[in-house]
């Protein structure tokens, strides 16, 4: 055996050490910095869950705006529906008025303005002395419709066109039976058809001819008669739609909301 020959044991180690280093060599080098970085299986899962929960907090505060918006749509409503309680209220009140200023431009024209005998009672009427004028026999009928006496009051307009067929307030009384026939309990609503009828076959030009036209067509309506309804509502306003009517106006509202 030479001097300088490896033995055995060192061959052996050699040998060794160089297959362990081939084996190292083969496992994968892993960065230490990455695998702490690796997102959790657990923590993935959640993110759906929290934008799940998110959702919902917003429907939920959606749902809660629109919940208080129809709170106030509906005060709006109840609010709307007193204004038009106290509209019908006073839109007798409203028509007195008007026809008040009417009958004293028509009292004054080309005649002194006679006094109103504000005292007179229905009884005045019907036991009136001799003396009594139109004007007064008018004003008694005229003040029982704002104290919402309405049955005395188609009586007392019914007594003054016997007793002045022909006076300047006869279209007056026609039309003011016309719409007292329109809120006695129950209405009549033939006798008001007859009233505005007269009106308007009696004296065609009136200044109460608009109004009567209207209200006749709301009459027909009412009797379930909405051919006619419909032809005096688009004569209103073929005759007095081109300027400013309160009549026509209303004819045509009447004709868009139920035709």
């Amino acid at each position: 055996m030479p001097k300088h020959a490896p033995s055995k044991a060192v061959l052996l180690s050699s040998a060794a050490f160089l297959f362990m280093s081939s084996a190292f060599a083969q496992v994968p080098v892993i960065d230490a910095s990455i695998s702490h970085q690796a997102v959790p299986v657990a923590a993935t899962s959640a993110q759906p869950q929290m934008g799940n929960a998110q959702s919902q907090g917003e429907l939920f505060y959606q749902l809660q705006l629109l919940q208080e918006e129809m709170r106030m749509l509906r005060g709006m409503v109840e609010e709307q529906g007193h204004q038009l309680e106290r509209f019908k209220q006073q839109s007798t009140e409203r028509y007195i008025d008007v026809d008040k200023r009417l009958g004293s431009l028509i009292a004054n024209d080309n005649a002194a303005p006679e006094q109103a005998n504000s005292t007179a009672t229905v009884t005045a009427l019907n036991d009136k002395p001799a003396g009594v004028g139109e004007k007064d026999a008018y004003d008694v009928a005229y003040s029982l419709v704002p104290k919402r006496q309405y049955a005395q009051a188609i009586t007392a307009f019914h007594s003054f066109l016997l007793d002045f067929p022909d006076g300047k307030y006869a279209p007056n009384a026609y039309y003011w039976l016309g719409e007292l026939y329109l809120v006695v309990k129950p209405a009549d609503l033939e006798a008001s058809r007859q009233s505005f009828t007269q009106l308007l076959e009696l004296y065609p030009r009136h200044p109460k001819e608009a109004d009567a036209m209207y209200k006749l067509g709301t009459v027909y309506f009412l009797k379930d008669n909405k051919e006619k309804s419909r032809l005096w509502l688009e004569k209103v306003v073929a005759q007095y739609g081109k300027g400013v009517n309160s009549a026509a106006d209303k004819a045509r509202d009447f004709l868009r909301d139920r035709f």
